[in-house]
C-alpha cells in the first residue's frame, strides 16, 4: 500500500501554475522529498503546497491521493476542509471589512453588539479579548449532551471493548452504538433543520441551547489569560451577522471574489460535487461516516456547515490570493480589498507584555520559539492537517493543505513530525536570505 501511495505522487505531483519567477532547484527538491516522506509514513493521504510572495505563486503543486486507496490524485480545483484557518479566511476577514467600514469597533464589548448578552458576564468581553483568544471562554462548546450511548452507560470508555470499539483520542473510546437527543439532531429531512451530513439534520434551536451553556460556563476570572478557544470566534460570528445583516457564508464568498478566487465555500456540496472534497475523518461521535464535503469540526456541523471556527473549503491557491493581498497591505490586483492600516492593526500583537502574541485573529508565536515566531510573521493551522504562514517583512508567504485527520483524527504522525514548521524553516533558509525569489 504504500508503494501505491508513493507511486501516486511520483506520477500526480502536478504544477498548478507557472511563473516567470522561481524558487531554487535545491529548495523545491527538499521540499518535495519532505512531503514524499510524509506520503510514504501515511502521515497524510494528500496534499497541496503553494510557496509565493507579495507579487504572486513562485512554486506549486499537489501530492498524493484523496485516501489511501490511491485511486484518486489530488488535482487542480480540489477542495480542502481547512478547519480553524477558517478563523481567518473567513471571519477574521469579515470583522476586518467591517471595521473598515467603521461598522464594529474591536474594543467594543459583545454586549453592544448582542443584546441578549449585555446583562452577563460575557456581554462584557471585547471584541479584541475575542479575537486574542483572551476572553476566558472556555476552549469548546460541548455538544456530547445532544448524543448518548444507545445501550445505556457513558458515551466514552478509557479502554477499547465490544461495546467501545471505536477509538476517538489517545486513551478515549466512543460506543459502539450512539442515540440521538431528537429534539435536536435527526437522521431524516425536517423542515427548516440544517444539514450536517448526507443522514444529519439539525435544529437551528440549537444555537440558544449553545449560547445558554457558554453564559453558564464563563468563568470571569479567567478573563485575559490566553486560552485558544472555539467559543470565541463563535461569538464573532454572530457578531459579523447581526452588524452586517447577512450570513457569514454569503458574505465570505463576497470577499473571496474580490481576490478573483472562484473555489472557495462553504458547504461546498451545493457548488460542487463530493468526489471534489477531500475525505477527513470517520465520524463516531455524530455518526456521520466518512466525512466528505462536510464540515469536519463538530461545532460547525451543529451550525450547519458555516461556523466562524470552522467550516471553509478551499484550495491551495485562493489561499495563496488571501496571502498576497495581506502581505501587499490590502491590495490585490490593484484594488484595496482592506486598508493598510487595518492590515496592520489585527496582524500586531497587544499583549506581548502578557506573554500573549497573538494577532487579532492572526496566530503568531513568540520570536524564541522557532522560525514560526517574529514579530513580523503570521498566519494559522488547521486541526485537518492545514497552514498558512507568512512574513511581511520579506513578502514570503507558504500554504500547505492535507488532509491527515482521514481516516481518523487518532493519527498524530504530521504533528508528530513536525512537517509544517520544517517546511517553512526550508523557506525562511533560502539562499537568498532577503526572501526574495
Amino acid at each position: 500500500m504504500v508503494r501505491k501511495i508513493v507511486l501516486c505522487f511520483i506520477v500526480w505531483a502536478s504544477a498548478l501554475s507557472s511563473s516567470a519567477r522561481d524558487i531554487p532547484e535545491c529548495v523545491r527538491v527538499k521540499l518535495d522529498s519532505m512531503i514524499d516522506d510524509g506520503l510514504k509514513c501515511r502521515a497524510f493521504p494528500g496534499a497541496s503546497l503553494v510557496v509565493g510572495d507579495r507579487d504572486g505563486i513562485c512554486y506549486a503543486r499537489h501530492y498524493g491521493c484523496h485516501d489511501y486507496s490511491g485511486k484518486r490524485p489530488v488535482a487542480d480545483g480540489d477542495l480542502f476542509d481547512v478547519a480553524s484557518c477558517t478563523k481567518v479566511l473567513s471571519t477574521t476577514f469579515a470583522v476586518m471589512r467591517l471595521y473598515d467600514q467603521g461598522k464594529l469597533k474591536v474594543m467594543e464589548a459583545v454586549g453592544r453588539y448582542l443584546p441578549e448578552l449585555a446583562a452577563t458576564p460575557v456581554g462584557g468581553i471585547s471584541l479584541r479579548e475575542l479575537l486574542t483568544h483572551t476572553s476566558g471562554l472556555r476552549a469548546q462548546v460541548f455538544y456530547t449532551p445532544l448524543v448518548r450511548n444507545a445501550a445505556g452507560g457513558s458515551m466514552f470508555s478509557g479502554k477499547r471493548t465490544a461495546a467501545y470499539p471505536h477509538q476517538v483520542g489517545k486513551n478515549y473510546y466512543v460506543a459502539g452504538e450512539i442515540a440521538y437527543d431528537t429534539a435536536y439532531l435527526c437522521s431524516a429531512s425536517r423542515p427548516g433543520w440544517r444539514q450536517a451530513a448526507d443522514d444529519l439534520y439539525v435544529n437551528p434551536a440549537v444555537d440558544t441551547l449553545i449560547l445558554g451553556q457558554i453564559v453558564r460556563d464563563y468563568k470571569p476570572a479567567r478573563r485575559g489569560s490566553y486560552l485558544y478557544s472555539d467559543t470565541n470566534f463563535l461569538l464573532l460570528k454572530m457578531i459579523v451577522e447581526r452588524v452586517s445583516g447577512r450570513p457569514l457564508d454569503e458574505l465570505t464568498r463576497e470577499l473571496f471574489a474580490e481576490l478573483d478566487c472562484t473555489d472557495t465555500y462553504y458547504n461546498p456540496l451545493q457548488y460542487r460535487d463530493k468526489r471534489n472534497c477531500l475525505p477527513t475523518e470517520t465520524d463516531y461521535i455524530l455518526g456521520r461516516g466518512t466525512v466528505q464535503g462536510y464540515v469536519h469540526d463538530e461545532l460547525g456541523a451543529l451550525m450547519g456547515g458555516v461556523g466562524g471556527n470552522a467550516g471553509l473549503f478551499t484550495t491551495a491557491c485562493d489561499m495563496a490570493r488571501f496571502c498576497e493581498m495581506i502581505l501587499g497591505g490590502g491590495t490585490y490586483a490593484g484594488r484595496q480589498v482592506l486598508t493598510r492600516k487595518t492590515v496592520e492593526l489585527f496582524t500586531e500583537s497587544p499583549y506581548t507584555e502578557q506573554g500573549v502574541w497573538r494577532g487579532l485573529g492572526f496566530d503568531k508565536r513568540d520570536p524564541k520559539t522557532g522560525e514560526l515566531g517574529g514579530e513580523t510573521r503570521f498566519g494559522h493551522t488547521g486541526f485537518t492537517g492545514t497552514i498558512f504562514w507568512m512574513d511581511s517583512r520579506t513578502g514570503v508567504y507558504m500554504v500547505f493543505l492535507t488532509n491527515a485527520v482521514h481516516p481518523t483524527r487518532v493519527n498524530n504522525k504530521l504533528n508528530a513530525s513536525m512537517l509544517r514548521t520544517k517546511i517553512w524553516e526550508t523557506l525562511c533558509c533560502m539562499p537568498d536570505s532577503s526572501g526574495s525569489f
